[in-house]
Order: structure tokens, then sequence, then C-alpha cells
């Protein structure tokens, strides 16, 4: 095993592997002399397990093995990061040490199902669901099969989380399945935050389908604890402290999320656990050998692939000037895309940037729900994630 790479990428999720296939791709003399620290055996197109949890999408569709994708002119090493110090430009791995002279650090979001009480015990039973752990996926849609009268609760936690939009597009899809098998059946949205989205055009339009589709929708609720035998859910005021309790028949949790925990001790992170970049030149602030983009960076925007998307050709741009000595140039203004399906073939698509106005790349009024849109995502997207995104194509 080789002790130096010119550079090393840290993770083999979207961010890191768009990364590394667009800079090889970029410039040739890195071939060989990229690694890739990635443990995990599979990769997944998770935009999709939503979808699966409504039985849109097959499950096995949405991964593929991590060989199948590492790129041309990368080394893999399937290990799990276990400490970084950015002073002497080393990253240790399941006990060996490897020095780099510039790193990517694209090791993705944390799971943290732990703040929930009850959840890690009940997930997978009593009709207690994630679309967060693809183990789980499907059984997100037998629960909704067999959910037949009662209510379905989604949540959504005040933490940032990656596929920032994956409880809607749980919500409105479930909403729109009860509906057409004509059951009984009450869904409600339960969010930590104060507000459905950020955007005011877009937040307007997820306001007036909740209330044409007679979803009960709650703000500042938090959910703390599941006692999934009992089928009660706890939810905490975020903004009074009081709590209450709310009878299931079907729960759909999204869990609290924070940045990679591994490098808490490397000088990394700011005080929110994020790495600390330039929002606009992803360089961090002040290791200039070290970038980052994607879930685990402090980049303040929707955590989306399509954040990726906008941020992988302007992170490589500067990682390039930097290798040449240059100051970093191109700036990344925020850009995210965000697809929510407001039913079965029905889409608005949210795109804006730091300035949190629409910027939107279609002629249409993209806050309506089309089914162009419906079509792009469950048809279109797979296909750019897979051939374009993983190869570096922005």
């Amino acid at each position: 095993m080789r002790k130096h790479y010119r550079l090393i990428v840290l993770g083999g999720g979207a961010g890191g592997i768009s990364t590394a296939s667009r800079i090889l791709s970029k410039k040739k003399d890195l071939k060989d002399d990229v690694l890739i620290i990635e443990p995990g055996d599979y990769h997944y197109f998770q935009p999709a397990w939503p979808l699966v949890g409504s039985g849109e999408e097959k499950l096995e569709a949405t991964r593929k093995p991590t060989e199948k994708v590492i790129p041309k002119g990368a080394r893999w090493m399937q290990a799990a990061v276990e400490n970084v110090d950015p002073i002497k430009r080393e990253v240790t791995a399941d006990g060996t040490v490897i020095s780099y002279d510039y790193l990517i650090v694209a090791l993705g979001i944390e799971l943290n199902y732990d703040a929930i009480k009850g959840a890690k015990e009940f997930i997978g039973t009593n009709s207690v669901c994630t679309n967060y752990l693809y183990d789980y996926v499907e059984y997100t849609y037998e629960s909704l099969k067999n959910t037949k009268t009662g209510n379905i609760i989604v949540t959504k936690p005040r933490s940032k989380i990656k596929g920032g939009v994956s409880a809607e597009n749980s919500l409105f899809t479930m909403d729109d399945f009860v509906k057409q098998h004509d059951r009984n059946v009450d869904i409600a949205f339960r969010s930590g935050r104060n507000e459905i989205f950020e955007v005011k055009k877009y937040n307007d339009s997820l306001i007036s389908q909740m209330e044409e589709k007679h979803i009960d929708y709650k703000l500042n609720e938090e959910l703390i604890e599941v006692k999934g035998d009992e089928k009660l859910a706890v939810f905490k005021n975020t903004q009074t402290g009081e709590t209450h309790t709310a009878p299931f028949e079907m729960i759909v949790i999204t869990p609290p999320m924070h940045g990679p925990s591994v490098l808490k001790n490397s000088g990394l992170l700011n005080e929110d656990g994020w790495v600390d970049v330039d929002k606009h030149t992803m360089m961090h602030n002040k290791y200039t050998t070290v970038f980052s983009l994607g879930d685990s960076s402090s980049l303040p925007t929707v955590k989306m692939g399509g954040a990726v998307r906008k941020q992988l050709p302007v992170l490589v741009d500067n990682l390039i000037e930097r290798m040449n000595d240059q100051e970093p140039s191109h700036k990344y203004d925020g850009r995210t895309a965000c697809p929510i399906a407001t039913e079965y073939g029905e889409l608005i698509l949210v795109e804006f940037g730091y300035d949190r106005v629409p910027t939107e790349t279609t002629f249409l009024n993209q806050a309506d729900d089309k089914k162009i849109f419906y079509q792009f995502k469950k048809n279109m997207l797979p296909i750019m994630y897979w051939y374009a995104m993983l190869n570096g194509k922005a």
C-alpha cells in the first residue's frame, strides 16, 4: 500500500466520486495519484428512496457495487477514516497512515437515530418506518399498503438533513396513495422547523398543496420518542419546550443528522460540526490544501445532490488553481435543485441560490406541479446521476 498520494478523497458518495472523476478528466497527470477512501461495498442513489417507500421505484435499482463507480485513474482503499491531521497532511484509515498534498472531504452526513428514544429499537416493526436506511425502505411501502385506517405521521427534524425534501416527497405521494385506494387514513406532517421551506415562493406553494389536500401540518414539533409497541409518538415544541403524545398507525421518520464525527478533533470542523469552508470557493478557511463539498461541508444551502452537481465544477477548478500555486478564483453561488413530488406523476422543481431567490432553468413556473418534472425525477435523474454526474459531468 502506497503511503502518499497527491490527492486523497474522503468518501465514495456522490460528492467524492463525481469530484474525483472530474479532476481526473481535467488533470491527466493525476492518474494513479488519486486515492478514494470509502468503506462501503455499495454506492447508493438515495434520492430514489422516497419513491421506493411509496412503491414507485425498485430498491435494487438504487445501488451499484462501489468498485463499479470508482473512476479510472483513481485507487480505492476500502477502509473507514479514523483521523485526519491537516497540519501533517495525513489521513489514518483502518490503522494505516497515508499522507497527501491535497485533500477533498466528502464524508457525507451522519444519521442520529439515537436522538429519538425508541427509534432504533422499533424501526422495521409496528409500522415505524424510515426512508434513510437501505434495509428498511421496502418496509415503508409494506407498511403503507397495510395501513387501512388511522393516520400516517411523516416527520422532519430541526437539524440540517441530506435529501432536504425527502420527507415532503414521502408525505405527498403517501397522501396520493391512500386517496387512490379510497382509504380512511389521515396524513400528518410534523416538522421541528419554523417554516415549511426557506424560499417564500416554494413555501407558499407547498402550504397551498397541504391545505388543498387536507394534510394536517404543524411546525416547531420535534420528534423525541417513539413508543412502537403502543404506537405513540412524543413530540417536543421547539419554542415552548412542552411535550405531547400523538397516536399513529404508521410513522415515517427523518432522523436528526450531523456532520462527520470522525473529524471532531481534526480542526477541520466549525462550531456546528461541519467542514469549515469558504461558501464560494469551497477551500477550507484555515487549511488551504483542504476542500469540501456536499453534505459534510458548511456550505449554507439545502443538502441535495442537485447542490453537489453545481458545487463540483467550481471546487475542481479551484483545486487545480491551488495545485498551480494560484488563488481560487471560481465562485459557487449556492445553487441547488430540490424536486418535490406532490402526488404520483406530479412534481414541483425548486431551484435557488444563497440569496433564496428562485433561479428556475425552465420557462415554466416551477412552483406549479407538472407531469414533465415528475418524469424527469423518476426516469431521467437516475440516468443523469449514474452516467453523467458520477463521471464528473455537471
